[in-house]
């Protein structure tokens, strides 16, 4: 089953960058898909609450089907890239 990777941000949190780079960097080399949700936006912030996300940055790793259930998350923390790439083809 295919995977896609969702990560949550907002706008003055100083953890974000780094998790923004991650996806960018994963989906520049073809591992994932990566969809970003900002919370200070209402689309971003239903998102959120779909997966009980309380903190930011979070990544949440869930399959690609309809109901998009969470596989792994990482909260308040930004993973590294070889954790991440790991988790992935898990």
């Amino acid at each position: 089953m295919s995977k896609k990777l969702k990560i949550f941000t907002k706008a003055d949190c100083p953890k974000c960058p780094a998790a923004k780079q991650l996806g960018k960097d994963l989906e520049k080399e073809g591992m994932i898909k990566v969809e970003f949700y900002d919370v200070d936006k209402s689309e971003g912030l239903a998102e959120a609450q779909f997966y009980s996300i309380l903190t930011t940055p979070t990544l949440v790793l869930c399959n690609e089907d309809e109901e998009e259930q969470e596989i792994k998350s990482f909260r308040g923390e930004t993973p590294d890239m070889e954790t991440m790439k790991n988790e992935i083809n898990n």
